[in-house]
């Protein structure tokens, strides 16, 4: 085997932070965003010379966290919807309209935060002026921030028509050159669109031709089939080579449960739950779990009054669910149905127009106000604040019948928000349950204080926006 040394390709890989992949261009978004804020309070400065009593630096750590903050819930970091200009400015004013509130409503409770009124004035504007500017050109400038990778795939499978679709929907941009496999029927199992460039034992030659950046593995029976040779010397070119499932949870967020083997799970990298892990996640628990409870109390009690005047029934729902390591706890909610809203159908998924769910029901649902009861339940144990969400054990001896890899997701405690909570819309089908399973499985797979942060600010994107509630 001759080996020939290649320049390293110009592609760049998905990034990878505590675990977690973050895309690229949001991370080149974010950049800008961060350099047009600090462009505005250079011009506050210069200016005014000072920007308020006291030291600089919690003022602006503080105006740039909440304005990320709130330039977040108004979903102006997610890189793959696109906004027409009128949507992204009325977005963009609205969100800066809310950090220059949140900011002065924290500078007058606490005098370090505060800003002088004109410093304040040119920060807000400037940062706005500089935004509009720069969000109005990303449109045009943002898939051409980052080159698109090339992908040459080795195998044409039941996959082909989910590497197809990725090319508009992936976290990080490239391109599918063509497809390269052995088979007869290969070529009438192409996707729409897609090349079928040679056999898969001409790999070298066409990687020599084409260039790739990456080469993807998506052979669907490995065995005997992996030209493991041919696969080290286009390695030791330069180019990236990856296996399916690997780039699709890189891509996704999610981990491919139906075309994954256990040997694949066993082996990669993540499911790392150390002691000092589990102490931070229980400690952040309590904590939240605490001045959640404390905060939301007025709020509680409202409720309260409201269930009971809208139907007759205990106030409190409770429920069996399965928890951590398949454990049995008593699950609490605000009742949101009528009472004994099961005695005739028995254990079934709610449904969007559900006539068993009450007007005040409805409110607390999309609102998810109904959760506040399980703070307790994150409080004794049975819960965290951050994980899949507990299922009843009915659907559970279904579902794991039915879906692989199902009981993996117990491995870790059933929060009241998690990822797969903000990603994907309430489940009421084993398809729906198989897509959200995904994403929990790429939560278990990499958990870490980072993802929760990052599901914690997901989490009031979507309560705010009122999202996949039922």
């Amino acid at each position: 085997m001759s080996i020939a040394l290649c320049p390293r390709p110009r592609g760049t890989d998905v990034l990878r932070l505590f675990r977690h992949y973050v895309p690229p261009l949001l991370l080149a978004l974010i950049t800008v965003d961060l350099a047009i804020i600090l462009g505005a309070v250079t011009v506050a400065r210069v200016a005014e010379g000072w920007l308020g009593r006291g030291p600089a630096w919690p003022k602006l750590l503080a105006c740039v966290a909440i304005t990320f903050f709130t330039l977040h819930v108004a979903e102006l970091y997610d890189v793959r919807r696109p906004f027409e200009r009128r949507e992204m400015a009325a977005r963009l004013l609205l969100g800066l309209s809310a950090a220059a509130v949140l900011t002065a409503a924290l500078g007058y409770t606490s005098p370090v935060f505060q800003f002088a009124r004109w410093p304040f004035f040119y920060i807000f504007t400037f940062t706005l002026i500089g935004l509009l500017v720069w969000r109005s050109a990303w449109p045009s400038l943002g898939p051409n921030v980052l080159p698109r990778e090339r992908l040459l795939v080795l195998g044409v499978s039941e996959s082909a028509p989910k590497i197809m679709a990725l090319q508009a929907t992936g976290a990080h941009p490239f391109t599918v050159i063509g497809f390269l496999d052995d088979s007869p029927d290969a070529h009438e199992r192409l996707p729409a669109g897609a090349d079928l460039l040679a056999k898969a034992r001409d790999l070298l030659n066409i990687a020599e031709e084409v260039h790739p950046d990456i080469l993807l593995v998506a052979l669907k029976d490995m065995r005997g089939a992996l030209p493991a040779s041919d696969l080290l010397e286009c390695r030791l070119r330069g180019i990236r080579v990856e296996d399916w499932p690997m780039f699709y949870e890189k891509q996704t967020g999610k981990v491919l449960v139906t075309e994954v083997r256990p040997s694949w799970l066993i082996f990669s990298d993540g499911f790392v739950k150390t002691r000092l892990t589990r102490t931070v996640k229980r400690s952040v628990d309590l904590v939240l779990a605490s001045v959640g409870l404390v905060a939301a109390l007025p709020l509680m009690l409202l409720t309260t009054v409201a269930i009971m005047l809208d139907s007759r029934g205990p106030v409190l729902f409770r429920q069996e669910r399965v928890g951590h390591n398949g454990r049995l706890f008593t699950l609490k909610k605000f009742r949101s149905m009528t009472h004994d809203a099961e005695k005739g159908s028995g254990p079934v998924w709610t449904s969007p127009s559900d006539p068993r769910i009450t007007r005040v029901g409805r409110v607390l649902r999309r609102t998810r106000l109904d959760e506040l009861p399980q703070l307790v339940n994150v409080l004794v144990g049975d819960m965290s604040f951050i994980g899949p969400r507990p299922e009843r054990p009915e659907f559970v001896r279904t579902l794991r019948r039915q879906i692989p890899f199902y009981m993996e997701r117990l491995t870790v405690k059933p929060g009241i928000t998690g990822w797969a909570q903000v990603r994907y819309q309430y489940a009421a089908s084993i398809e729906d349950t198989l897509e959200k399973l995904q994403y929990d499985l790429y939560y278990v797979k990499n958990l870490s204080l980072f993802l929760d942060i990052l599901i914690l600010l997901n989490t009031f994107q979507v309560v705010l926006g009122g999202r996949g509630a039922r």
